[in-house]
């Protein structure tokens, strides 16, 4: 069972306990690197030690962001849905990184490897003025970035392709 402490903001004078609002959350994992590798964050409200999806809160009488677990974001906010659905959303997005670069690319006519997901045409190909160098597109849209790998391009594919699926 994790450690929980009576050192957090709960116990402090001053702080409210209520009226807060998530300006975001962060997986501490999203590369889905193993559990006994990972630095865990603190809830800053309870103490509890080990924070995978860390909530962070704002208040308009409390200076500063707050990093909560979700059950204290819950409590925080007054909100009992949307902590969940953040974390559930971050978790998922997590598990398909993980499975990205080992999923199985189709190899286009011109050698590049692409993939057809969830109606987007995936690809990722040399650079054309900067040799050694990665690039890719969503649906004919061009990276402006290039990758020193065809594996981090790859990676930022994943990532450009799903800030469109969850727009």
């Amino acid at each position: 069972m994790p450690a929980t402490t009576n050192t957090g903001l709960w116990s402090q004078a001053g702080v409210p306990h209520r009226g807060w609002h998530c300006v975001g959350v962060e997986d501490i994992r999203p590369d889905g690197q193993p559990e006994d590798e990972t630095e865990y964050a603190t809830c800053q409200m309870c103490g509890n030690e080990r924070i995978r999806f860390v909530h962070m809160m704002e208040h308009p009488e409390f200076d500063g962001v707050v990093e909560a677990g979700c059950v204290c974001a819950e409590k925080m906010s007054g909100d009992y849905v949307n902590p969940r659905q953040q974390e559930g959303r971050l978790r998922k997005k997590a598990s398909r990184k993980a499975r990205w670069l080992s999923r199985k690319w189709r190899t286009s006519h011109k050698g590049n490897h692409y993939l057809n997901v969830d109606g987007l045409n995936l690809v990722v190909f040399p650079a054309k003025f900067k040799p050694g160098r990665w690039c890719f597109s969503v649906d004919g849209d061009f990276s402006r970035t290039t990758y020193a790998t065809h594996d981090e391009a790859k990676l930022a594919l994943f990532e450009e392709f799903w800030e469109r699926l969850t727009d």
